[in-house]
């Protein structure tokens, strides 16, 4: 994956896409970008912050019950069936996605693009 690198993050079953990420940094199991928001991001900004506070939360505190909630929340955002598309058409479909304002990070859960 180039820094640089545009995808689209779409929600198929809808036709909605939700914004765009440019990918800003690799590491080798993740990647950090920036997002902007279309308007059709505004339902799904909530179970973002969501996500993006209990993370944060439970960088300090591990405690059982703040780790069910995000695991929760985590099974919210993988059940609205989200892709990541490039430009080339190809992307990924199976991710985990964090969004916190205006920066995203990803972890694609396959190693290379496929066809969508």
């Amino acid at each position: 994956m180039k820094i640089g690198r545009r995808y689209t993050l779409e929600r198929p079953t809808t036709g909605e896409v939700l914004g765009s990420l440019t990918v800003t940094a690799t590491e080798m199991f993740a990647v950090a970008g920036t997002f902007i928001p279309s308007p059709a991001f505004d339902p799904y900004r909530p179970l973002f912050d969501e996500d993006a506070r209990l993370a944060r939360q439970l960088a300090e505190d591990p405690d059982p019950g703040l780790l069910e909630r995000a695991e929760a929340v985590l099974d919210g955002l993988m059940s609205l069936g989200l892709i990541l598309r490039g430009e080339s058409g190809r992307g990924y479909s199976t991710f985990l996605l964090g969004i916190d304002g205006d920066e995203a990070s990803f972890r694609p859960l396959t190693p290379e693009e496929e066809s969508l």
